[in-house]
């Protein structure tokens, strides 16, 4: 077996109020002690799926604005860490901020969803609302041969009224899980949602928070989970250390797995382009930029630039040389997304009034973290793979052995699960 595996993505949202009115501090019903089985939500959300399996695809229709905030928000990562690992779940943060719009008014709102890439004049905010229900739904089907998993947490002040209407909402659409907490205590409340997370990335984020704001009103998390085997994959038995060239000043030694096979690849002026499938409809494309244009391409990378490498893919017979590497990334959102015109819900003048019934509230803090391994853990059916070409073909050579931008897409739901920079693995 060989495994390609993302672990662990978190988005956390603290919601502090803009101005402290004891008055506002109300106590909260008995509902927000609902904590969902995972394997009962599971099972739900499988029955949901096969009702739905006939039927149009609801996340289909919002699979190109998420690729469009996907790549949106890379470039604006890339310009800000122009020479730093970069790893993040676009689909996470995406579905994390369209919960948040069902508790948003006027100008807030309407920066949320265009913000995250929607175009409300093509798409209703009901249909962006059922696509992500849908994706949720097809995240978590556990008859699919590769483990994904998505979902979303509440941890909600004792202390403040969170409106029923809204609980409904995010538990019908977003099969959002809610948790009584405790803030004034915040090292419990910290190690609670951190205890949360690390369960549900399998061990691989254990501390999402370093603190928590003792007069929030309730965090958000959104997690996701991905793992997958190769459809083709490498042997053990070729990987060797090899040189890999950070940028003209600096090499390191990584272990290059190897394969010669036939693949899917794109050469051009710019960049030398790989697809690689994974065993249950998903795929990754990893684009080589040409020396000295990593930061032109990532700058010029949207869905057409995209769409017209995939267009360019043929089968080739290649010597394909491929880094084991492992890579962590933190996104400040409240920065990033500030500058993508997301501004509101940042600052005093937020209405989340459909959240708590006041506009007192406001995202104190916005984090999302990834991590992010490729390996292989091997067995010994996986070296036995039957030789692709004849003697009489050459392959080409084709080795990763510089900065590199990948991107993971569910095949299923249309949609880009993880995407980043490989700069230094």
């Amino acid at each position: 077996m060989r495994v390609f595996l993302f672990l662990g993505v978190a988005l956390l949202f603290t919601l502090a109020l803009a101005d402290h009115h004891e008055g506002d501090h109300l106590e909260m019903d008995d509902h927000h002690d609902h904590k969902d089985n995972h394997h009962k939500k599971g099972e739900h959300l499988v029955k949901e799926h096969h009702h739905q399996h006939n039927e149009s695809m609801p996340c289909h229709k919002i699979a190109q604005y998420n690729s469009k905030f996907s790549f949106d928000l890379y470039r604006q990562v890339a310009l800000d860490h122009p020479s730093e690992n970069i790893v993040f779940s676009p689909v996470s943060i995406s579905t994390a901020f369209a919960f948040m719009s069902l508790g948003a008014k006027a100008q807030t709102l309407s920066q949320i969803i265009e913000g995250i890439g929607f175009n409300t004049t093509e798409i209703s905010e009901q249909e962006i609302h059922e696509g992500f229900h849908h994706l949720l739904v097809l995240l978590n089907d556990v008859n699919r041969e590769l483990k994904l998993s998505g979902g979303n947490a509440l941890f909600i002040s004792q202390e403040h009224k969170i409106l029923q209407t809204f609980l409904d909402e995010a538990k019908k659409l977003y099969h959002s899980e809610a948790f009584s907490t405790d803030f004034k205590n915040s090292e419990e409340a910290k190690n609670q949602i951190n205890s949360y997370v690390e369960k549900n990335t399998h061990g691989k984020i254990s501390e999402l928070l370093d603190s928590v704001d003792r007069d929030a009103i309730f965090v958000l998390i959104n997690y996701i989970y991905f793992k997958a085997k190769w459809e083709n994959p490498f042997d053990m038995e070729y990987t060797k250390e090899g040189d890999f060239h950070v940028n003209e000043n600096k090499t390191v030694k990584v272990s290059f797995m190897r394969r010669i096979g036939f693949y899917k690849v794109a050469i051009t002026d710019e960049a030398t382009v790989v697809s690689i499938s994974y065993k249950g409809d998903a795929g990754a494309l990893f684009i080589l930029p040409e020396k000295g244009k990593l930061s032109e391409m990532e700058q010029n990378l949207n869905t057409i630039s995209i769409y017209k490498f995939k267009n360019s893919l043929h089968s080739r017979f290649v010597d394909l040389q491929f880094p084991k590497f492992s890579i962590t990334g933190t996104v400040n959102l409240k920065e990033t997304l500030s500058k993508m015109g997301i501004v509101d819900v940042f600052s005093d003048n937020a209405d989340l009034s459909d959240i708590t019934g006041g506009a007192n509230v406001k995202i104190s803090k916005a984090v999302h973290k990834a991590v992010l391994n490729v390996n292989e853990h091997g067995t010994e059916a996986a070296g036995a793979t039957a030789l692709e070409g004849t003697f009489m073909m050459l392959p080409t050579s084709v080795k990763y052995n510089r900065p590199f931008i990948f991107t993971v897409y569910d095949l299923k739901a249309k949609s880009v699960l993880f995407t980043g920079r490989v700069f230094n693995p």
